[in-house]
């Protein structure tokens, strides 16, 4: 009876632990998604969690304002022009994102899970 119950607490503690590993997700991910998100990002496509996390550091610049292009763009409160997504409660997508910081008048360009996945390849 001793075997069963040792190896039963032994299964419950590496489940355990092995769930817990699995929602140990870079804090700073957590400030744009939540647990739940990353879960299903990571259920669905493990890859992308190590895109999210390389994009703290890479997903953001500046640049000066297009003067030719008529377009509108969204504009965002930057912080002081921080050029991490999750300072400024962003989401990488599909698609590249265009805001004009409020702060210095700046565009802020947002690249895409393709142009972030395509850089971590090249690297």
């Amino acid at each position: 009876m001793n075997q069963k119950l040792f190896s039963l607490l032994l299964f419950l503690f590496i489940f355990h632990f092995a769930q817990a590993q699995a929602q140990n997700f870079n804090p700073e991910l957590l400030k744009s998604y939540s647990k739940n998100e990353l879960s299903q990002i990571e259920k669905e496509n493990p890859n992308q969690i190590k895109v999210l996390e390389y994009a703290i550091s890479n997903a953001c610049y500046y640049i000066d304002k297009p003067t030719s292009k008529s377009a509108e763009y969204p504009t965002i409160d930057s912080k002081n022009d921080s050029k991490n997504f999750t300072d400024l409660g962003l989401k990488i997508t599909d698609r590249t994102q265009y805001f004009i910081s409020q702060t210095s008048g700046k565009l802020l360009v947002v690249k895409s899970l393709f142009v972030l996945e395509l850089e971590m390849k090249n690297k």
